[in-house]
């Protein structure tokens, strides 16, 4: 989203949100604030998101009880903005920066602006008081960029504008060809001296301004000049006036790559997508994105099984080919019965070896037999034939087993190539029935067992968190495997430390709600004490509704998958959990 698309999108959700009433304030992941409120029959909310490469602000007519990330910043803002009125939104000097102006209270109240700043890795969130300028919070103290200060709290705000860029709205034609001659003549590209001068034109509009001039690269600077302000121009006047074109910009594989405010010369017409609003074509960019990574995640996941079945069907193949050499033998095993019989008159008990003339070969020779003493010919070539009975059989049974399995392997590295091509989710997820009927599967007592120590796990420790919900901990592996298998309920929350062993954690909820904030800190500390990073300051856990884990075929107990984790860092305390480890044992393990 470039500063022009996002000064359409604030056009879009000015009227929508003058003079609604901030009810509370929600921190659903690291880079997002929600401003909920209530308009009309029910809640609504404004988005402002200032995450890298996905940037955005569109006012949501729907709010569900989504998870939160535990945060002193949004505790801050909600604190400082409940009950305060939206006075109205903007953008910084068609900058990419959006501010929301709050008034709490009467006319002379407090008032208040949160600036979203949306300028890539340096993104943040700032709370600032509008008598004074000064800044009441941020949601970053700093970039995260080595050599770049650390702000804090109580310092004048300073938005961080393109400096030396001017609004293009306010430019004549005059100053227009004062900026932009004396660059060109110096060499420099017309698109770059564009971005250059003026604020809010980022490479794509910059490409398209000269793409719409048509300029002749011989063309003198002041004619080059003059071509470019007619498209300059025209496109600054549809800004002003609010005429946006949204546009959805579409990659070769049909993904999205992008937004522009405006249809384009430079993008194909099969890759641009239009649509009504600003705030759909953002919705239907973050939407294709996420499917994107839901895709990209099925992908990784569908290889990954497919490469280790693979590699578990090539060796069987191998290990089929040596028996297959093994029984290859058994043509030779009759050979010897019948050159005993024939010969039983040479052959006397208690001999180990004998050579006979074989004349069965093309090329007539001597065979050399063992014997075994304590039997007679006629009981040693019964032996042979018994071995060669056993060994046609076998080399039968090989036979089937090795084409089964190179079939599979077929199969097997087809389904590889179709997956690592798969353009949509839906073709990944027909690989991944497709082989469900391929994956190896456990013997029946293998499953057995394996299913046994699941049911007899121990009964998992038991907490009670500040705000009363129930906290289980897994002991052990099958004890794990019991928590998240057979006590755990689809939309209770499972923690887990991340990258280390420990302890399957279970939090009971109501369908359909959240834990609270305090609860989430607690369960978490609990996970990283019961875990390899108990002696560590801080600890990275995980945590997801328990229907978005599954178990991998014949894995070890407590081994689970996830997806659409988050991730909490916490301190494991050992105080915390003595403190709510209960004296009575009347938390309900049952679902």
């Amino acid at each position: 989203m470039d500063a022009l698309c996002l000064h359409a999108a604030i056009r879009e959700v000015q009227p929508v949100l003058q003079g609604v009433k901030i009810g509370r304030v929600v921190q659903p992941d690291r880079w997002s604030l929600l401003l909920v409120f209530r308009r009309g029959a029910g809640p609504a909310a404004l988005l402002l998101s200032v995450k890298p490469g996905s940037p955005r602000v569109e006012a949501l007519s729907v709010v569900s009880d989504r998870a939160q990330v535990p945060s002193r910043f949004a505790d801050l803002v909600g604190s400082r903005t409940k009950g305060a009125l939206v006075e109205t939104i903007d953008q910084v000097g068609l900058d990419r920066i959006v501010a929301v102006h709050l008034t709490r209270g009467s006319a002379s109240g407090t008032a208040m602006t949160l600036y979203a700043e949306m300028r890539g890795p340096r993104g943040n969130l700032v709370l600032v008081d509008r008598s004074s300028a000064m800044v009441v919070a941020r949601l970053r103290a700093s970039s995260g960029r080595a050599g770049d200060p650390v702000l804090e709290s109580g310092g004048l705000y300073r938005p961080e504008l393109d400096q030396g860029r001017v609004d293009p709205r306010s430019v004549g034609e005059g100053e227009f060809h004062e900026l932009v001659r004396p660059r060109v003549e110096a060499g420099n590209e017309p698109a770059g001296v564009l971005m250059t001068c003026f604020a809010g034109l980022g490479p794509l509009m910059a490409r398209e301004l000269v793409t719409r001039a048509e300029l002749s690269l011989p063309a003198a600077p002041d004619g080059q000049a003059r071509s470019l302000w007619g498209p300059f121009r025209e496109l600054i006047g549809r800004v002003s006036d609010g005429l946006f074109e949204p546009r959805l910009l579409i990659g070769d594989d049909g993904q999205p790559i992008g937004l522009s405010a405006f249809r384009l010369a430079t993008v194909p017409a099969d890759r641009q997508v239009a649509y009504d609003t600003m705030s759909e074509a953002v919705a239907a960019y973050h939407e294709g994105r996420e499917m994107g990574a839901r895709r990209e995640a099925l992908r990784a996941s569908v290889l990954r099984r497919l490469r280790g079945e693979i590699a578990r069907a090539e060796r069987l193949s191998a290990k089929l080919v040596d028996n297959a050499a093994i029984y290859e033998d058994a043509d030779l095993h009759a050979r010897k019965g019948q050159l005993l019989l024939a010969n039983r008159a040479l052959i006397r008990r208690g001999q180990r070896l004998i050579e006979l003339p074989d004349y069965t070969t093309p090329t007539p020779g001597s065979l050399e037999i063992e014997l075994d003493e304590a039997r007679s010919a006629e009981e040693n070539a019964k032996r042979y034939f018994t071995l060669h009975r056993k060994a046609k059989r076998g080399a039968e049974i090989v036979k089937g087993r090795l084409a089964e399995a190179k079939g599979r392997l077929t199969k097997l590295r087809s389904l590889t190539i179709e997956a690592g091509g798969a353009k949509r989710l839906g073709e990944l997820q027909r690989i991944e029935a497709a082989l469900v009927p391929l994956a190896r599967r456990l013997p029946a007592r293998e499953r057995a067992r394996s299913s046994a120590s699941a049911a007899e796990g121990p009964e998992p420790r038991a907490f009670r968190s500040s705000d009363g919900l129930p906290i289980l901990v897994g002991k052990s592996g099958p004890g794990n495997d019991r928590l998240t298998w057979r006590l755990a309920r689809s939309h209770d929350l499972w923690l887990h430390a991340q990258g280390v062993p420990g302890s399957h954690v279970l939090v009971r909820l109501e369908k359909g709600k959240v834990p609270p904030p305090r609860t989430l800190r607690e369960a978490a500390q609990i996970a990283a004490y019961y875990s390899r990073a108990r002696g560590q300051v801080k600890a990275p856990v995980d945590y997801v509704l328990r229907k978005y884990l599954r178990k991998p075929k014949a894995a070890a107990p407590g081994v689970v998958l996830l997806s659409q984790e988050k991730t909490l860092v916490v301190r494991p305390d050992p105080d915390l959990v003595r403190r709510l480890h209960p004296a009575s044992k009347t938390i309900r393990t049952e679902g």
